[in-house]
């Protein structure tokens, strides 16, 4: 009986490392099939969908182990995206070094913000980085921040 459970339990645990290596490599070639994640390719000089379409995260640069926090990630870094039923922000998601951690989906189709918010709490310093993903644009990545934990 005990062998029994102990390899029902190994499978378990096999399936689900094969899944998760299944969904980093999804994102390593790119959300949803996409081949690539799009990424801002010249900070001095974005083109206009690049300023709607790069998530910017707003986060403290340090906090205290193990205490709550928020994280702001604003679509668009530097235009707001524009948020309309035929032109909207489906996806948000929030990677912790690398990882996805949090995904917020808007299924309402431009009526809601295209922000995310997030709260959340960290045992260590942290990379964070954001992906959002544009019904019309594909999926886009921001710039890593990295939060210190003290």
């Amino acid at each position: 009986m005990e062998r029994r459970k102990f390899v029902k339990g190994a499978v378990v645990t096999a399936a689900a490392a094969l899944v998760a290596g299944k969904v980093e490599k999804s994102w390593a070639k790119g959300h949803k099939g996409q081949k690539k994640l799009s990424r801002l390719t010249n900070r001095k000089k974005p083109s206009m969908l690049e300023k709607k379409h790069v998530p910017l995260i707003k986060a403290p640069s340090q906090v205290k182990k193990g205490e709550w926090f928020n994280i702001e990630v604003k679509v668009g870094f530097m235009v707001e995206h524009p948020s309309t039923p035929e032109h909207f922000i489906n996806e948000i998601k929030l990677l912790l070094d690398g990882h996805e951690t949090i995904e917020l989906e808007n299924e309402a189709g431009g009526n809601t913000s295209p922000n995310g918010y997030f709260r959340i709490r960290l045992n260590k310093t942290c990379r964070l980085e954001a992906i959002a993903e544009c019904n019309l644009h594909g999926a886009w990545i921001g710039e890593p921040v990295t939060v210190k934990v003290i």
